[in-house]
Parts: structure tokens; C-alpha cells; sequence
């Protein structure tokens, strides 16, 4: 090859014209449930990439704002569905707020989908910690620390000893 800086397109015919901050922010205005990934066609709301409305580097811009930014949060009907009664009854009368609201009935659908065999292992150490007074609870803690102390200390010993081996 003769000429290393040769040109294919010298004119400039047919180049990606970038758009504006402004139309972009047009585009993101109209959708403002969307969040990034709906915008380049990887979200919940737009999941084909055919129908991406901006490309990456567009939503990377730092002057745009767009409406939904984040996890989508699921809707109150479907949390009042997952919580107690008890739970929704502090709720409605204001004792705890949305989040914990939201935090109580995403603990309680987790223990709803536990086996059996787990709930029972569960309440027997909730019991056994209940029925302990604070003296044997801090003697308890302290046992696990100086357990957990020793696990990670054996540990640490028998690492050097495979990296002296391995030398």
C-alpha cells in the first residue's frame, strides 16, 4: 500500500450525524418511566435492541436527566399482598415508614418460600437465644468470637503452608 493516510470516503457521505443534547432530552421526556437500559433496548419496558431509541454513548452524556434512575420498586397493592396484617395495620396508622414497610413484607415472602426443615432450625436458635439470660449471652458471644479467632487463624496457617509448598 502506497498511501497509509488514504481516504475511502473523502466527501463524507453517509456519517453518523451525533444528535443534540437537547433532542435527546426530548426523546427522554416522553418516556419517563424508562430508565437507561429501556432507552438502549436491555430494560424491562424495552427488551429488544431493535427498538432502541439512543445508543449507549448517548445515554452517557452528562447533561441529560432521565425521569427513572435505578431499580424499579414493585407497587403497593403487590406489598400489601406479601405483609402481614399486623404490618399493615402500623403502615396505615404510620408507626413505620414505606421502606420499612417494603423491607417487612420482602423478609416475609423470603420466609414463606423457606422449607420447613429450615423454619424449624431457625425457631430452635431464636428459642435457645430467648431463653438465655445476658450473662450467658455475652459468655455465648464471646465463645463464637474466640471461636471464629482460632477458624480464621487455622486458616491463615494452613494457607502460608500450601504458599511454601507451592515456592
Amino acid at each position: 500500500m502506497k498511501d497509509a493516510d488514504f481516504n475511502r470516503n473523502p466527501k463524507g457521505n453517509n456519517q453518523w450525524v451525533l444528535r443534540a443534547d437537547d433532542t435527546i432530552q426530548k426523546i427522554i421526556n416522553k418516556y419517563p418511566t424508562w430508565t437507561k437500559k429501556d432507552f438502549t433496548g436491555e430494560g424491562e419496558l424495552n427488551p429488544d435492541k431493535k427498538n432502541a431509541l439512543l445508543t449507549k454513548t448517548e445515554c452517557e452524556r452528562e447533561k441529560l436527566v432521565f425521569g427513572h434512575v435505578g431499580k424499579r420498586r414493585k407497587p403497593l397493592k403487590e406489598i400489601y399482598k406479601l405483609s402481614t396484617k399486623e404490618n399493615i395495620s402500623r403502615f396505615e396508622n404510620k408507626e413505620i415508614d414505606e421502606d420499612t414497610f417494603r423491607k417487612n413484607a420482602l423478609s416475609k415472602s423470603y420466609r414463606d418460600k423457606m422449607s420447613q426443615s429450615v423454619k424449624k432450625k431457625i425457631n430452635k436458635q431464636k428459642k435457645r437465644w430467648a431463653n438465655m439470660s445476658e450473662v450467658q449471652k455475652e459468655i455465648k458471644r464471646k465463645g463464637d468470637r474466640i471461636f471464629q479467632k482460632r477458624k480464621s487463624e487455622m486458616k491463615r496457617k494452613e494457607r502460608l503452608k500450601n504458599e511454601k509448598k507451592d515456592r
